[in-house]
């Protein structure tokens, strides 16, 4: 055996975990109104769920004007095309072709001695030559033009197109059946433009 004598230690109780004890804070007025409170949480989120809506409306409104924009942009482009073939054909009925063959069909006759009006005096003066020395209605040394070969003569016997003057002839007519005389305010012509 050996001198080394074992000794043995007395078994100590185990050690117990602590649990932290409940303690209680004691807070004053002045912290207690520094705390965050639920009305102000529940203002922020409901400030940002206005924000995020009005911004959703705001792109739907802004959307809806880029549609109505572009439906815009359409309807111009149709008027602007409706207004180009408009043109088109008041300069083919504003030519100087189809003017002097509606000029002939109605008997118009150029007139073969011109006069011209001196502003500065007011006195008459006689042109030299005939506007038309070979008597074919000024249309002889124009050039004919292929647009305008599809274009209707005026018809002289045909009511005019102005609503107002179809009005006046309605009034006279009734007039005319109740015996009255009529009173012409104004003599008929062709709508010219």
């Amino acid at each position: 055996m050996s001198a080394n004598l074992a000794y043995a230690r007395p078994l100590s109780a185990p050690r117990r975990v602590e649990r932290p004890r409940h303690i209680e804070i004691v807070a004053t007025r002045a912290q207690r109104r520094a705390r965050p409170k639920l009305a102000y949480a529940v203002v922020t989120i409901a400030s940002l769920f206005a924000i995020f809506a009005a911004q959703l409306l705001l792109s739907i409104v802004v959307s809806q004007g880029a549609y109505d924009i572009a439906s815009l942009k359409s309807d111009q482009k149709e008027l602007l095309r409706t207004e180009q073939d408009l043109r088109e054909k008041l300069d083919r009925l504003d030519s100087t072709q189809n003017l002097a063959a509606q000029a002939a069909h109605l008997g118009m006759v150029p007139n073969p001695s011109p006069l011209a009006l001196n502003l500065t005096s007011g006195g008459v003066y006689g042109m030299p030559g005939s506007a038309d020395p070979t008597g074919c209605g000024g249309a002889c040394n124009l050039v004919p033009n292929a647009l305008t070969t599809g274009i209707p003569l005026v018809d002289p016997a045909a009511p005019t197109a102005n609503p107002s003057a179809g009005s006046r002839t309605a009034a006279a007519t009734s007039a005319s059946k109740s015996g009255q005389p009529t009173v012409v305010e104004a003599l008929p012509a062709p709508v010219t433009h």
